[in-house]
């Protein structure tokens, strides 16, 4: 080897060869296979032997790049050990934690008021938070972890969800549209304007679950679409029209009747608050103290 940049070419030849080709390692690290392929390349080249057989329709090691793959996984196994025996000697946690979550998200549950704890009692660790809707690339952003809601695990197959928070969904109404809901939700939706988190100008879908605990896609006609918690229960509260939401935005509301919870044939599915990165390995130790924090804060939302 030439120098110490070949480690991260060494890195790409062991992520390409663990995934079975460059397609596949693409999906998994996100880099282009042409950056991909032009690192095991310059790795070739500096060790001056062929490592892989490739092809349009194949993918082998030579005997030269098995030998290099086995020492590859043990140096960066060794490497793994190495970071975790560091990590366990460090005393107080420090540097750059860089989070992305939804504006909605930092109120949910006091989310930004434990973030602020943390930072006041460790005071080495900086908290870079974006709070967007849109989505984000964990891969190429340089984000360490984002904190999302789903009502299903559709994430991709790198990304390692920590499950912190269970979110109950309802909908809700302005009372002068009581005389508009009717037996079934689908009924109703066709009486009352609704407004939605997202969609297109024209139809679009709400996940729903029925008596069976089957899931159904309900369509909706949305007259405004926001993906903006605080205006939706404005427009609501307002008599709008229809929404569903998280329950503890609207809790107050409902308890002081300035909205009514539907109760129907169709129920609103539940949804789950996660941090997900891409996984232990090569995560600095203030990411994990921070993501340990957090699912410590909220084990009773579970």
């Amino acid at each position: 080897m030439k120098n110490i940049n070949d480690l991260n070419s060494l890195k790409i030849f062991k992520d390409v060869v663990s995934a079975g080709g460059f397609s596949a390692a693409h999906k998994i690290t996100g880099q282009s296979r042409a950056t991909l392929s032009r690192n095991v390349s310059q790795l070739e080249q500096d060790i001056g032997a062929r490592l892989i057989e490739r092809s349009t329709r194949s993918f082998r090691l030579t005997e030269q790049g098995q030998i290099l793959y086995e020492r590859s996984l043990e140096i960066f196994n060794q490497l793994d050990e190495t970071f975790s025996m560091l990590e366990s000697q460090q005393v107080e946690p420090s540097g750059l934690v860089k989070i992305a979550i939804p504006p909605s998200l930092l109120h949910f549950y006091n989310f930004s008021e434990e973030i602020l704890k943390y930072m006041q009692q460790y005071r080495k660790v900086c908290i870079h938070i974006e709070a967007t809707n849109r989505q984000v690339d964990i891969h190429n952003e340089g984000f360490d972890f984002v904190i999302r809601a789903r009502t299903e695990m559709d994430y991709p197959l790198d990304y390692v969800p920590v499950f912190l928070a269970r979110m109950e969904l309802c909908l809700v109404v302005h009372p002068t549209w009581q005389n508009k809901i009717k037996d079934t939700l689908a009924e109703t939706v066709e009486n009352i304007p609704i407004i939605t988190w997202k969609g297109t100008s024209g139809i679009t879908h709400w996940q729903m679950v029925n008596q069976d605990q089957q899931n159904v896609n309900l369509k909706v006609k949305p007259r405004l679409i926001v993906d903006d918690m605080t205006m939706m229960r404005s427009a609501a509260l307002n008599g709008l029209g229809m929404i569903m939401i998280p329950l503890i935005y609207v809790e107050n509301d409902i308890a002081l009747g300035r909205l009514m919870k539907l109760d129907l044939d169709l129920k609103s599915p539940k949804s789950m608050v996660h941090a997900v990165h891409l996984g232990q390995r090569g995560m600095r130790p203030a990411v994990r103290h921070l993501l340990d924090w957090l699912k410590d804060k909220t084990v009773h939302l579970r």
